[in-house]
């Protein structure tokens, strides 16, 4: 069973635990002036912190186990270690999945290029023709002083 903490053993925790902190968390905390009720709320913080690592190192893992697939994947090939199928399939796995989401990437960036290039042609066919226009009509006057 925990003790009870003390008002001024509350203080001291607050001042370790704020300085983890962002600055509008501490000026958040300072407005409130019951020592128990900025106690609770310090520990709701750190508990928010606690749990935004917990997702960074769990993202962290992900990209970990990923990387040690690839370079046993790129250790197995290198050495002509073809016997360890299990490494090599998970290897061959993790490439496949990239290569279809840089496909994937290449058409897109493609696509919107092309749009791009349509939409460009268009408007710069647009302003020939205005261009054509103007001087079309300029073309006319001057034949029509001419004569």
């Amino acid at each position: 069973m925990s003790k009870r903490l003390t008002a001024d053993e509350k203080l001291c925790a607050l001042g370790t635990m704020c300085k983890s902190f962002t600055k509008e968390q501490v000026e958040h905390l300072e407005r409130i002036t019951n020592v128990d009720a900025r106690y609770k709320c310090a520990q709701r913080y750190m508990r928010e912190l606690n749990e935004g690592r917990k997702g960074e190192r769990v993202k962290a893992l992900e990209y970990y186990k990923k990387y040690a697939e690839i370079l046993e994947g790129l250790d197995c090939i290198d050495n002509k270690l073809w016997t360890d199928e299990k490494k090599i399939r998970a290897f061959s796995d993790l490439l496949d999945a990239y290569a279809e989401k840089c496909v994937e990437l290449v058409d897109n960036n493609n696509r919107k290029r092309l749009e791009h290039l349509k939409t460009q042609r268009v408007q710069r066919q647009k302003a020939f023709e205005a261009e054509q226009v103007k001087l079309d009509k300029e073309i006319a006057e001057l034949e029509a002083k001419l004569g």
